[in-house]
């Protein structure tokens, strides 16, 4: 059973009063933040310290799309990692959608590198220029070689040429 205030789950309360009290000061232009909602293995929504929701997009990886083999494992590994946890947010820029293009670390583990390890997202090689995506191109290289996640596949097709072509009717989803 659910226990809820006027109609709204408690779990929510009981996580950002923990995110409050564990807030601790983040380096130079890192922005502390708590994790509400995972969209898909790379999108986020947080709320911050100003109580504004941001809706973040992890930097330099794709993970597969919902609809595409292995999205939904980025989507729950990503949930595993940060859904409901204060995160560091290390600002990049903004991408055309709005959203702040963003490093995602928890505690000291990284979540590009988790990811990518993991073999739920491709090193996204178009925009990802900061010298940390050689160790992640490494990582991806790995994780190919050990046949992990997407790369169990013979011929796995990236997210950015999925949402090109056309896409097999999966029928009804559970998000």
């Amino acid at each position: 059973m659910l226990l809820t205030v006027s109609g709204r789950p408690i779990w929510y309360g009981l996580c950002f009063t923990v995110f409050l009290l564990t807030w601790s000061p983040s380096p130079a232009h890192a922005v502390t933040a708590f994790v509400l909602w995972v969209t898909d293995g790379d999108s986020l929504t947080v709320i911050n310290r100003e109580f504004r929701l941001q809706r973040i997009r992890v930097y330099g990886i794709d993970c597969p799309e919902s609809d595409q083999p292995f999205g939904l494992k980025a989507r729950m590994k990503t949930v595993w990692e940060v859904w409901c946890r204060p995160v560091t947010l290390q600002p990049v820029e903004e991408d055309r959608y709005g959203r702040l293009v963003a490093r995602v670390q928890r505690k000291s583990k990284e979540l590009s590198a988790v990811l990518v390890s993991s073999g739920l997202a491709w090193v996204y090689d178009r925009y990802c220029r900061k010298s940390i995506c050689r160790k992640w191109t490494e990582m991806e290289r790995n994780a190919r070689w050990k046949e992990l996640g997407l790369w169990s596949e013979s011929d796995p097709v990236p997210p950015w040429e999925w949402r090109q072509g056309e896409r097999p009717d999966r029928g009804w989803r559970w998000w």
